[in-house]
């Protein structure tokens, strides 16, 4: 009979025979999602030909016009998304082959998800990217689309797709770049600690440094400095220092 080598919780290495493998749930979720994005990398490879094709077969049972369907314009966006489902799936089979011995079944939807995720990604990229063609005084003009361009914007989404994880940190980032929200800085000052730091949170500010100032009077535990002041303008979620009076007996 044929053994598989397994790793437990602890990490150490255990030998389970070849029925107790196959029947592992953890082996058939890494097995089932293998297969499942075969399945789908065979049926994305022949929408990229059938598109490159323009035969549309898929729409064309459908009885879909697809007169509609020959434009620049439909080429690019159809190849970025193909592009961006091919990248989520090439990734999601180097993930599942990486970490078989460890699988685990609570992941399986990651790789469920993975190339519809990356074909949706490719899209938002393809859009920010064609919009930010338009803001800077070009033309997003998709009447004449050379070879080239569909495949730039093919394996843009591929890429897209692919590193999936660090399109969401750029995607973040312009999100919060486009749609910055400015917040004025609360006064805090001559506030208990708790109520400064209640008061910041309020404002979807975050506490920054506290710092102790010794004091002589009575003002213990109150706030009685800021950085930024009070009014100064502040993006959201930024974080606010204070400087808190401390008795100077206080070790």
């Amino acid at each position: 009979m044929i053994d598989a080598k397994y790793l437990d919780h602890n990490g150490a290495s255990t030998r389970v025979d070849g029925n107790a493998a196959k029947h592992n749930p953890h082996t058939r979720a890494a097995i089932f999602c293998l297969l499942y994005l075969l399945l789908l990398l065979v049926l994305f490879s022949w929408q990229l030909f059938d598109t490159w094709i323009e035969r549309h077969s898929l729409l064309r049972g459908l009885h879909y016009d697809l007169t509609r369907l020959n434009t620049s314009g439909f080429r690019l966006i159809a190849f970025t998304v193909i592009g961006g489902g091919l990248g989520g799936i090439v990734n999601g089979i180097r993930s599942v082959l990486n970490y078989c011995d460890g699988f685990h079944q609570r992941y399986a939807w990651k790789y469920l998800f993975a190339p519809w995720m990356g074909a949706t990604l490719a899209l938002f990229v393809y859009a920010l990217l064609r919009s930010s063609i338009v803001i800077f005084g070009g033309s997003a003009n998709a009447g004449d689309v050379s070879t080239a361009q569909v495949l730039s914007n093919f394996a843009a989404g591929a890429l897209a797709g692919y590193g999936s994880k660090d399109v969401f940190i750029w995607l973040d980032a312009n999100v919060h770049k486009i749609f910055r929200v400015a917040e004025r800085v609360p006064d805090v000052t001559g506030k208990p600690q708790e109520a400064a730091i209640s008061r910041l949170h309020s404002a979807n500010l975050e506490l920054g440094e506290v710092s102790k100032v010794h004091q002589d009077d009575k003002r213990a535990g109150t706030v009685i400095d800021q950085s930024p002041p009070p009014e100064a303008p502040i993006d959201r979620g930024e974080s606010v220092d204070i400087a808190v009076a401390a008795n100077s007996r206080t070790n």
